[in-house]
């Protein structure tokens, strides 16, 4: 006797933003210093490539594509770990069916989204199983980064150099 039961659906909504306007937070970098020390730029990509490898992109209205791309090249060029690499190329969150990434052209807020995530995981930590942690250090990370990514995107200055003096 065969019992087929129908197949789960693995659709997930894009991650709701409650405050989809929010344009700066703790985590909103407004120097070059700043933006610099969360990167750590290795050498491997300097700040010239970096800016302008973000040329046009704005992180209150990004995609999951664009937010995927800039996570890889930062990750290939160890400029982040692994957790910040996956929440970056996670985007919005959302799934089809099947369980595949969806909706990776729609614009969303990941300055907003990305710190209203951080804020509810804090919330319920108390209750939360193994791994709460490092993901959380993930979560705070990837907010540092993209305050950082932010600043370099926005940034109007053309010499966007850092002076260090001892």
């Amino acid at each position: 006797m065969n019992i087929n039961y129908p197949v789960l659906s693995m659709r997930a909504d894009a991650y709701f933003v409650k405050n989809p306007l929010e344009v700066t937070n703790s985590y909103t970098k407004t120097t070059a210093e700043d933006a610099s020390d969360v990167l750590a730029l290795n050498g491997k990509l300097s700040l010239d490539e970096l800016k302008n490898s973000l040329k046009g992109y704005d992180f209150t209205s990004v995609s999951t594509y664009e937010l995927a791309k800039v996570g890889s090249l930062l990750r290939e060029n160890g400029l982040i770990d692994n957790y910040v690499s996956i929440i970056l190329t996670s985007g919005s969150m959302a799934t089809d069916d099947n369980g595949h990434q969806a909706g990776a052209d729609v614009k969303f807020n990941a300055i907003a989204m990305l710190n209203q995530m951080l804020e509810e995981r804090l919330e319920h930590g108390a209750t939360e199983a193994a791994g709460f942690h490092e993901f959380t250090k993930g979560l705070i990370r990837a907010n540092h980064v993209l305050g950082a990514l932010s600043y370099f995107a926005s940034s109007v200055q053309s010499d966007l150099s850092i002076s260090i003096q001892a």
